[in-house]
């Protein structure tokens, strides 16, 4: 149920063989001796590296555990043969259950299957672990009377007296010694799966809004080439061919665009964009073997959208050339017919309106469809900048405002539920050093609890300071919005993505399970910024109200002096014990290129009537203007929900993005669709100019 992957090399055989993580492959080599300190559990110390594995059990390589031992923080894992171990009983144990044969880990059903039994096997063995506990206690406590009358006249029993009572000690304050864990509590497994569920999230919107402004732009590429071609319908049609005969060209062809892009897509979305995401999202795992999906279903649904939406769009041109005929598709088109505005209606303001913006505003309702398209094609784009810009500003600092001024701690040390008088004077000395250049103690506890957002139990850290005032100094509180300083008179504060994953607001109560199972509910006073982790601080007489339990210092913050490095500090205490722009340009010139070839008449009579070049080029170019300024404002509306969407639903469930956008943000996103309109509107002038006024206005006829 636990195996190791051979990377390389093999098992070990004997018990002087070992093989090591393969994360440790460019630190030790094959052949290689190894000495082992603090290795009281095993038989040998000296053993061989025989191979490299990777492990089953930890998926993350920068979370592989802790341990007792130099400081305090796992490298690596390794395996040796069961013949290399002093101990006999395992301490570890696997389950399996039959209730969850077959079930997808992933699924809601297999989740409340195994917490169920969890809740039981973990309640079934604290009954009998305390049973014991309480029957071993009254041994020893049966023992005292005659170990005390020892003591008073033999030294070694008052040894023997000490160790006794230390043991009663022990067995009444953590008579639980078994924990039950789910698959969930595995950190890396925990993260993946929520790092799947999250892409999975973003993947089911932001395809929604590319897909959109694409098939914009197919429908109207579509709809203009059939246009162009009127004539030459109308001489078919005039040869004889039938109004399905004259469709099937353009039906091939927009089947034949469509077919193309679907299959470059189909490229990039199930072979190039999972291996991108992946490789992401998976740096810092040890997991590997990607397999590669293919879906026939959403491959034919695309397919099928995109043949549907440039046919769609070539169709309906020709239902509406296929009405006329011949004769009269040999002609150009007559003009679409304009109507009158709401505005005309606002007399006074109509007045003040010059001729040119008049008709700027009527041409602008006469060609509804083009408007609705320029403006959903660049809300769209400056909605997507928006987002990304603002995505930038919300990842951007957020490791140094919570390191460098919400937690400024460099390490947590927490103390044995028991220790020895020699202990606690080694424990003093180290944080005397001069590494140490200030330290404070704190009662310190994980409380755990599951919300909806995510099936993994979620860790909440509890701190209780013993001098408020001194905490201040490691662990500054404070309101995100308002940077109003907290303190703890207001009662239980709390970080600020708890309070959201819990649902709860000031004055609300929060209900956490302890370590020993029992459910604690505290009032919130107050909620801190914090970005990173689940806190819980509070006063020692709220920790004496809220946990029935008298308040005792039991871990110290240290803050480490200029220059002084973490890990020896450490190992001494532990002695003691995408492309938006290009998608701007695509709508932006797409629609101002067929805006100009359907008005090339119209732009030759403005050029006959005496205007300009660029007198011409504002005149259509007012209209993409217009339109412009009005798909940004609609933009702004846009990226803010997606900016919204993603800083909320993206995140770890033990972290949050900050909530707050730049006014910058909003005008860069507001300027690159600008320039890019401003460069087609170039482009544009360029392609007026080429105009011949003569042939656009001769007769066809």
């Amino acid at each position: 149920m636990s195996k190791a992957q051979l990377v390389s090399g093999r098992f070990p055989q004997h018990r002087h063989e070992i093989a090591l993580s393969y994360l440790l492959a460019k630190r030790y080599h094959r052949g290689q001796w190894l000495t082992l300190t603090a290795a009281q559990g095993l038989k040998v110390h000296r053993v061989k590296v025989v191979g490299f594995i990777r492990s089953s059990e930890y998926l993350d390589r920068n979370q592989i555990g802790n341990t007792t031992v130099g400081s305090g923080q796992l490298r690596g894992v390794a395996v040796l043969p069961k013949a290399a171990f002093r101990a006999e009983n395992p301490q570890l144990a696997r389950l399996t259950l039959t209730a969850t044969a077959g079930q997808d880990p992933y699924a809601t059903s297999y989740q409340a299957t195994v917490a169920a039994k969890q809740r039981h096997l973990q309640t079934t063995l604290r009954h009998q672990l305390t049973t014991q506990s309480q029957a071993q206690v009254a041994q020893l406590t049966a023992q005292l009377p005659r170990l005390r009358q020892a003591a008073a006249t033999n030294p070694a029993a008052a040894a023997t007296l000490q160790t006794a009572q230390r043991q009663i000690a022990q067995l009444k304050a953590a008579p639980q010694g078994l924990t039950v864990q789910t698959r969930e509590a595995n950190p890396g497994y925990a993260v993946y799966r929520s790092n799947s569920a999250r892409i999975d999230l973003v993947a089911n919107v932001f395809p929604v809004f590319m897909f959109a402004v694409a098939i914009l732009v197919a429908l109207t590429t579509m709809a203009r080439f059939v246009a162009e071609e009127r004539q030459k319908i109308g001489t078919f049609k005039a040869l004889g061919y039938s109004n399905f005969d004259v469709a099937k060209k353009f039906l091939l062809y927009s089947t034949l665009a469509a077919t193309g892009g679907t299959l470059v897509g189909a490229a990039g979305g199930f072979w190039l964009l999972p291996r991108l995401i992946f490789s992401a999202y998976a740096a810092n795992s040890t997991i590997s073997g990607l397999q590669l999906g293919f879906s026939w279903g959403w491959l034919l649904t695309t397919w099928g959208l995109a043949v549907g939406a440039t046919g769609l769009a070539a169709g309906w041109v020709l239902y509406q050339d296929a009405r006329e005929i011949p004769a009269q598709l040999l002609l150009p088109p007559t003009p679409k017919g304009g109507a009158r505005l709401w505005l005309e209606h606002v007399t006074p303001v109509w007045r003040l309106l010059a001729f040119k913006h008049k008709v700027t505003l009527r041409n602008l309702w006469r060609y509804k469809s083009r408007m609705l398209m320029t403006i959903l094609g660049v809300a769209g784009c400056t909605g997507l900048l928006v987002m990304g810009f603002g995505i930038r500003d919300s990842l951007g600092g957020i490791a140094h405002r919570q390191y460098g001024q919400l937690i400024k701690y460099d390490l947590l040390a927490v103390q044995k539920p028991t220790v020895t008088a020699a202990q606690t004077a080694r424990l003093h000395t180290a944080l005397a050093q001069p590494a140490v250049a200030e330290h404070t103690a704190i009662h310190y506890e994980t409380l755990t609890r599951r919300f909806a957002a995510d099936p993994a139990p979620q860790t909440v850290a509890l701190l209780v300071p013993h001098n408020a005032q001194q905490f201040r100094h490691f662990m500054p509180l404070r309101a995100r919005t308002s940077q109003k300083r907290l303190d703890l008179s207001t009662g239980v504060i709390i970080s600020e993505k708890l309070a959201t994953l819990a649902r709860v607001k000031v004055g609300d109560h929060l209900r956490l399970q302890d370590a020993q199972g029992q459910w604690r509910a505290v009032k919130v006073g107050a909620i801190t910024e914090m970005y990173m982790g689940h806190f819980m601080v509070m006063s020692p007489a709220a920790y004496q109200h809220y946990f029935d339990q008298p308040y005792r210092t039991n871990a110290q913050l240290l803050k480490l002096a200029a220059g002084a490095k973490v890990n020896p500090v450490a190992r001494q205490l532990m002695v003691t014990g995408a492309l938006a722009t290009v998608l701007a340009a695509v709508v932006i010139y797409n629609l101002t290129n067929i805006n100009v070839e359907e008005r090339s008449r119209e732009l030759a009579t403005l050029k006959v009537l005496g205007y300009d070049e660029g007198e011409a080029t504002l005149y259509i170019y007012r209209e993409t203007i217009i339109l412009s300024v009005v798909g940004i404002l609609v933009g702004f509306l846009l990226g803010r929900w997606l900016h919204g969407f993603i800083i909320t639903n993206l995140p770890p469930v033990d972290a949050m993005f900050d909530p707050q956008m730049r006014v910058t943000n909003f005008l860069l996103s507001a300027a690159i669709p600008l320039v890019i309109t401003a460069l087609v509107a170039v482009v544009m002038q360029k392609k007026i100019q080429k105009i011949s006024m003569l042939a656009a206005l001769q007769a066809r006829e």
